[in-house]
């Protein structure tokens, strides 16, 4: 999505009135980098001139890279009203808007600034954009259609008109639209993530397969593309080559904890203390049900368990990140040929989240296409799921594909039963779930991804 600002530019010498000086001033230290100096010297000069277009647009600048949003705006509202035919104004102030929620708005500025320049390119991918996030696939296709006419190998606008085109039935076009978008950028990972999706939607598993070779060559190891792949293999019955890729004993790893964190007595105490910080943690919520966090009523998910304060959460974040090391190291040096296997990241970003189920539920099979290593750590297990001899309900599952995308034929799948102190490890591509089950008391896992930094 293109949001690049247009940036006044200052004309030294063209008046010597006192809000002149103030907003040569304000581009010297806009240009230093003291931006907080030059938005409160844009002020000063405002309060001497406060219809001065060209001030009031630099100030909105300054305003948006500080992330002040909402005075932004106001100065780009100003702006235009001080000089109606300012059409970079116009579609600064449609970002602005954007960033705020205020679409309807944003778009009305778009179109605005699209009458008054429409020679410029970005302000009509906004504007598609904003209408695309609006459910408004007409007016998007049209947008990205006249940004087209300005630039026909624009990767981004001809993946752009790809999506909408896909969401209005054009799928022919939409296909066509997103090859293009590859074939300009073959490298653009995001281009050739919607050809490939959209060659799932339609039910070409033979396509799909070739799109993500295609995807795994120029972007070798994404994780995205060899899960993709390893659905499409399975649709087509090919299950060597499907296990290939999904090899549940090779990838998967099962760690058992027995010696506590400093500070802890013993595992015990730990994993309440875990437990009891995840109950109370500020973010535990249900998820809406338009959320993609959302599987049954009974699930309750916190945002970052790794934030500030995070109390027990500091010796499980050592525990995940010595965790995700030695399975990096252990499985790359095994076979640097699978495409998992292709490109390990040296340096990651973990990201955690707790799951707090209530006696009862599941969670459907999905998948973390963010991360490269994925795991869950169980603090609390009902007693009913740790019992030997009891049916695999609240088990950790994997290999079970979604109801939308798997085959006619029986799955292969290994479940797990949970126990405390268990961590498990897998590729993040891989289908995992959790199965339903009953209990007397609530099942608390803490779910994380690294993702990968380099």
């Amino acid at each position: 999505m293109n949001r690049q600002h247009h940036r006044p530019a200052g004309q030294p010498g063209q008046a010597s009135a006192p809000p002149s000086l103030f907003r040569q001033q304000a581009i010297s230290l806009y240009r230093a980098g003291r931006h907080q100096d030059a938005l409160q010297t844009c002020r000063q000069a405002l309060a001497l001139a406060p219809k001065q277009a060209d001030l009031l647009a630099l100030a909105g600048l300054i305003a948006m890279e500080l992330r002040q949003v909402e005075e932004a705006a106001g100065f780009y509202e100003a702006a235009v009203a001080a000089k109606r035919d300012f059409a970079e104004a116009h579609y600064n102030l449609g970002i602005a808007l954007t960033e705020l929620g205020r679409t309807e708005e944003a778009v009305a500025a778009y179109r605005r600034a699209a009458k008054l320049r429409p020679d410029l390119l970005p302000i009509h991918n906004n504007l598609g954009n904003a209408l695309q996030s609006l459910g408004r696939w007409e007016g998007a296709e049209q947008a990205y259609r006249r940004g087209l006419a300005l630039d026909p190998d624009n990767a981004e606008l001809q993946r752009n008109l790809g999506i909408v085109l896909q969401a209005s039935g054009k799928i022919d076009e939409a296909l066509a639209a997103c090859r293009r978008a590859v074939a300009l950028k073959p490298g653009w990972s995001l281009a050739q993530s919607t050809l490939a999706n959209l060659l799932v939607e339609t039910g070409a598993p033979r396509e799909v397969v070739a799109a993500c070779d295609a995807w795994l060559a120029q972007c070798p190891g994404t994780i995205e593309a060899i899960g993709l792949k390893s659905v499409a293999l399975d649709e087509l019955g090919e299950r060597a080559a499907a296990r290939y890729l999904v090899d549940l004993d090779r990838f998967v790893r099962v760690l058992h904890f027995e010696r506590p964190p400093a500070g802890y007595a013993s595992m015990r105490d730990f994993n309440a203390a875990l437990a009891q910080h995840a109950l109370a943690h500020p973010t535990l919520t249900l998820p809406a049900e338009s959320d993609p966090r959302y599987h049954c009523p009974t699930l309750r998910i916190t945002g970052e368990f790794l934030a500030e304060p995070k109390g027990p959460a500091a010796a499980l974040e050592a525990m995940m990140n010595e965790a995700v090391s030695d399975y990096i190291a252990g499985i790359s040096a095994q076979d640097r040929e699978h495409p998992y296997l292709a490109n390990p990241p040296r340096r990651w970003r973990l990201t955690s989240w707790a799951a707090v189920l209530d006696r009862q539920g599941s969670l459907d099979p999905h998948i973390h296409y963010d991360g490269y290593v994925s795991g869950v750590y169980y603090c609390q297990m009902p007693t009913e799921i740790g019992s030997p001899g009891e049916s695999e309900a609240g088990w950790f599952e994997l290999g079970r594909l979604p109801k939308r995308v798997g085959s006619a034929a029986a799955p292969e799948i290994r479940a797990i039963r949970p126990r405390e102190g268990m961590m498990i490890l897998f590729p993040s591509y891989f289908y995992h779930r959790t199965v339903p089950f009953e209990a007397a008391e609530p099942r608390i896992s803490i779910a994380f991804d690294a993702a990968p930094l380099g």
